[in-house]
């Protein structure tokens, strides 16, 4: 009954890599694979009860209580003794979520890179099986991430013990596996700009763990390149459909430099479209010392409250005029905010490049002390 609620609830769902990050992974990762048009091989009225399905609903129980191997042990039985497509990829889908919780990364990778290779048929049954694996993985390693900010631990403090420096090192890894399955389905036709939008998301992530200084600033420049060439690309109807609440979270997320003022009017010919040519984006790393205008944040009251402090990373973009534009920040969450408005406030002479106009993307620290 659980398959066919979620099935019949969801059904008319057009799936999208970004579903994630709005409801629900597991239910709305495995509903996706169970609305793709496949028979599972049970009808209504049948009686006896189907054992791939007891299995799965086992392990979801077992999941639920934390007895991780015993669920990856049904799962796998299952991917191992049924043939249905279907609840096999329901049955991936899950695992995959079970060995990140458990920091098996090996075995995620060797399940991933499976649903990579088999999206290379091009039917929309493997393509959008492979978003819904690596969907489950970027959320995987995002729960896990929490985890360490939970417990107050910085990921790119230097001197964390092994064990957390490996730990992290293996989520670098995989990261940067999907970044390039992500670069090479770009290259197929009618999926660049579900690669694109894969990309922009796990670059993201990718960007939360630098190690250090010259590593943030390798893949901020990496990130917000694939965010501009997301917003100009022109696929912006795919094959796969386009939900709203893929929708939902973009618009939370606009490109600064893609909207155009109501009066500007729009290039007519090949030769005017020729000569509007993209300021470059440069990688600065630090902003600091370049403005002509500073503020500093006002401390959140409930930090204070909470004895929060820490240093707040915010990543910005200085575009060719001089405006700055924010795209994201890291650090304590109750200080984030009040660092973002700070760094909104600030002021840049234009941004000039080899005697060119230029964007430079770079962060400001805001440091919050008691």
């Amino acid at each position: 009954m659980y398959f066919r609620e979620i099935q019949n609830n969801l059904r008319s769902f057009s799936f999208r890599p970004y579903i994630y990050r709005t409801l629900p992974t597991v239910l709305i990762l495995i509903s996706a694979v169970l609305t793709l048009g496949q028979s599972t091989g049970f009808s209504e009225d049948a009686s006896a009860p189907n054992p791939a399905l007891q299995k799965i609903e086992r392990a979801r129980a077992l999941a639920a209580v934390h007895q991780l191997q015993p669920a990856a042990a049904e799962l796998e039985n299952v991917r191992a003794s049924v043939k249905d497509v279907t609840l096999r990829n329901a049955a991936t889908l899950m695992l995959l979520g079970i060995y990140l919780e458990d920091g098996n990364y090996g075995r995620s990778q060797a399940l991933l890179e499976e649903a990579f290779q088999a999206r290379a048929a091009q039917k929309d049954e493997s393509i959008r099986t492979y978003f819904a694996a690596v969907g489950q993985t970027i959320n995987g390693i995002r729960l896990h991430l929490a985890r360490y900010r939970s417990y107050g631990i910085n990921t790119s403090d230097t001197n964390l013990p092994v064990e957390a420096n490996t730990d992290l090192e293996r989520v670098r890894g995989l990261l940067e596996r999907i970044i390039a399955q992500a670069q090479e389905i770009s290259k197929e036709a009618d999926r660049s700009y579900d690669a694109l939008a894969l990309l922009e998301d796990v670059l993201n992530v990718r960007l939360q763990l630098a190690r250090n200084d010259d590593d943030q600033a390798k893949w901020q420049t990496e990130y917000l390149t694939a965010r501009e060439k997301m917003a100009s690309s022109p696929f912006q109807t795919i094959a796969l459909g386009r939900s709203q609440a893929l929708d939902a979270v973009t618009n939370k997320i606009p490109n600064p430099f893609t909207a155009k003022p109501a009066a500007t009017p729009e290039p007519t010919t090949s030769a005017t479209t020729a000569a509007v040519s993209e300021p470059q984006l440069v990688s600065a790393g630090a902003l600091s010392g370049r403005e002509t205008k500073r503020v500093a944040p006002s401390y959140p009251q409930m930090a204070k409250s909470h004895n929060v402090t820490g240093t707040v990373r915010v990543f910005a973009i200085v575009d060719e005029n001089g405006k700055i534009w924010i795209t994201n920040s890291e650090g304590p969450a109750l200080l984030r905010a009040a660092a973002e408005d700070a760094a909104k406030s600030w002021v840049f002479p234009p941004s000039i490049f080899n005697n060119r106009p230029a964007r430079i993307a770079g962060y400001i620290d805001f440091e919050f002390k008691l």
